[in-house]
């Protein structure tokens, strides 16, 4: 990595506001201004690009799709930087107005552009847009620099953190919602953490989990405790970061208990299991299951699904397979503090006094 591919310390600049950029004095701007509030963030790189990760709220406006860019690579790297923009200037010059008029409704706000590495694309852009008079400036370095400025992130150290534990269906993703300074690291990675955690979800990539938890991260104190629930390194297919894996490891630990029928019933009501597709998720992982629960369950399983008794497959599927892996997982925790879930507002404000205590312990 060459001197400015290094992510440049803005920990002594004065924060900045939408407004500091609309006199266009910045033809660049660093990931952080780009970051501030009331700035668009406009991501020109491919929609595979996008998909694979970007920067939370950035609207996708690709200029070239994956083949077109790959040939103008290649033109690049055998015969040259002009001939290279010759050929994006080929793909591009029809699109256009079309380009334009799919960004029209933005006009009137401040946009920053970024490609995968801040060149020929984002600069491009910018030229166009400042044209025809929009309020643009390019982020420098492009993704390529807003991956550094997460990845940076997520090795400082983390706040402290109050750990929720429980079993599946207590409630620990609700009673999450009625706290403050929380994480909710399954919201963030839109997986429930549970062989059944992608229904009616949309997972995200490793890198849109790790934008999403720097943004958050950025929102909450970091001398205070925060509120998060217990989970394994895993959350679907993303990794949580180590440095946070260690810190919910020697967080304070709480443990949440509910009846059966209640936590029956939280998971029905979150799954909402109904419809085609959702009933050919299920029945799929229930067969995956022949291994842990036996082809005699598994079937039952399957029949009770075909019957729609969704309460019956959970009971069985909590006491054969979820709690006793969880009693094993859990066998060495230590608590500080043991609550009861049933009620989630009582349980909250049981939680915020004791995190009051927490905190006034220091």
């Amino acid at each position: 990595m060459n001197e400015s591919d290094s992510l440049p310390d803005q920990s002594r600049r004065p924060p900045k506001r939408a407004e500091d950029f609309l006199n266009g004095g910045f033809g660049l701007v660093s990931v952080e201004e780009a970051l501030t509030d009331g700035i668009v963030l406009l991501d020109v790189r491919t929609a595979e690009e996008f998909a694979e990760g970007s920067v939370p709220d950035a609207l996708s406006r690709p200029l070239f799709d994956n083949m077109e860019r790959a040939e103008i690579g290649t033109i690049y790297k055998q015969i040259g930087r002009d001939d290279a923009v010759e050929k994006g200037l080929e793909f591009f010059e029809p699109r256009i107005q079309q380009f334009l008029s799919s960004i029209s409704d933005i006009k009137s706000q401040q946009i920053v552009v970024f490609c995968a590495r801040g060149g020929m694309r984002s600069s491009s852009v910018v030229r166009l847009l400042q044209h025809h008079g929009f309020r643009v400036a390019q982020m420098q370095g492009g993704y390529k620099k807003y991956r550094q400025f997460v990845l940076q992130k997520l090795y400082n150290p983390m706040p402290p953190l109050i750990v929720l534990h429980g079993q599946t269906g207590v409630g620990k993703t609700l009673l999450l919602k009625k706290l403050p300074d929380h994480l909710d690291l399954e919201d963030l990675a839109q997986h429930r953490s549970s062989l059944f955690g992608a229904i009616n979800k949309t997972p995200r990539t490793q890198k849109n989990f790790e934008a999403q938890l720097v943004q958050k991260l950025r929102t909450l104190p970091e001398a205070h405790p925060l509120f998060v629930e217990g989970e394994s390194r895993k959350v679907g297919q993303v990794f949580i970061p180590q440095t946070l894996a260690d810190a919910m490891k020697g967080g304070t630990l709480v443990l949440l208990n509910a009846s059966m029928k209640t936590r029956i019933s939280r998971i029905v009501e979150e799954y909402q299991v109904c419809g085609e597709q959702s009933f050919q998720q299920v029945d799929s992982i229930l067969q995956f299951l022949r291994v842990a629960l036996g082809k005699v369950k598994v079937e039952q399983l399957r029949l009770w699904l075909k019957q729609e008794e969704i309460e019956k497959i959970v009971h069985m599927l909590l006491v054969e397979y979820y709690d006793p892996r969880y009693k094993h997982a859990m066998s060495a925790y230590e608590y500080v503090l043991e609550l009861s879930a049933e009620d989630l507002n009582q349980a909250a404000d049981e939680l915020i006094c004791f995190r009051k205590e927490v905190i006034s312990s220091y």
